[in-house]
Parts: structure tokens; C-alpha cells; sequence
């Protein structure tokens, strides 16, 4: 219930809004806005609340230092787990797709390069002809002879 005070001192520093606390320093946003996904967690990555940590990144990820667009879901406190919340920034790749996406590369060249090495194998093997005098030679084998029909 709200309570009614006579007197505040308003000149005291506030410790949510100081500037150590406003996580200039204290959350590492250059690896959250890598493009990674990450699950941050209450009591380990920070200790707000999740709606006010979820105000705080996304103020974060539209100031000028970043201009990062990003998306996040809530996952709430399950069979005592804390809560959390997973967050991405979605304008750009991250090092794990990067990755992912460079060996995709590797692997398609590779596939690519062994392709052309069997195509360049099959096309040194000596052709077959189809059946001219030239290409026919003297075997010890009788001919078998169809009959005309017709």
C-alpha cells in the first residue's frame, strides 16, 4: 500500500537510475549485440526486474553507439528455474552464422572441386563407339544375327 512521508532527500543519488547502474559499464552490450542469440538470466546477468531489463536493452540497443534492431522473448520462472530473457540483435550476422555459413561455403566448393575432378576423370576414359567398322575389331566370338521380321 502506498505510504505518505513528511520529508525525502531528493538530492541523493538514486542507486537504479546512477550511472553505474544504468549498465554503461556493468552488462556487456558488445557481446549481447554481436547477433548471437543469448538467454540472459535474473540473479546472474542482471538483477531488475525482466520488464525493466528488457526497457533497459532495448533503450540500449537504439542509442547512438549501437543502433541495433532487436528482438526478445520473456521466459518466465518454470520448476525453479529464474526468470530470463532471450535476445537477439537481427540486423546483423553473427559470429556463429558467419561460421556456420563459411563452412557451408568450404563444403560446397569441396563438393564442387571433387564433381569436376570426376567429370575430368570420366572424360579421360576411352570412348565408345557406336558400333562403326573402325571402332569393331576381330573377335573369336560368334555374331549373333537377328532376323529380319517384317
Amino acid at each position: 500500500m502506498a505510504e505518505r512521508l513528511r520529508t525525502f532527500d531528493f538530492t541523493a543519488q538514486s542507486a537504479i537510475t546512477s550511472a553505474e547502474s544504468k549498465g554503461r559499464n556493468r552488462y556487456p552490450w558488445h557481446d549481447w549485440f554481436d547477433g548471437d542469440i543469448w538467454k540472459i538470466t535474473q540473479g546472474e546477468d542482471f538483477e531488475t526486474s525482466p520488464l525493466m531489463m528488457e526497457r533497459i536493452i532495448r533503450t540500449r540497443a537504439s542509442n547512438k553507439h549501437h543502433k541495433a534492431k532487436v528482438t526478445l522473448r520473456h521466459i518466465p520462472a518454470l520448476n525453479g528455474d529464474k526468470p530470463a530473457i532471450v535476445l537477439q540483435r537481427t540486423d546483423v550476422v553473427g559470429p556463429s552464422e558467419a561460421r556456420k555459413a563459411e563452412l557451408r561455403e568450404k563444403r560446397q566448393a569441396k563438393k564442387a572441386a571433387a564433381e569436376a575432378d570426376a567429370a575430368a576423370f570420366v572424360a579421360s576414359l576411352p570412348k565408345k563407339t557406336n558400333g562403326t567398322a573402325a571402332a569393331k575389331a576381330p573377335t573369336k566370338r560368334p555374331t549373333k544375327r537377328v532376323a529380319r521380321v517384317g
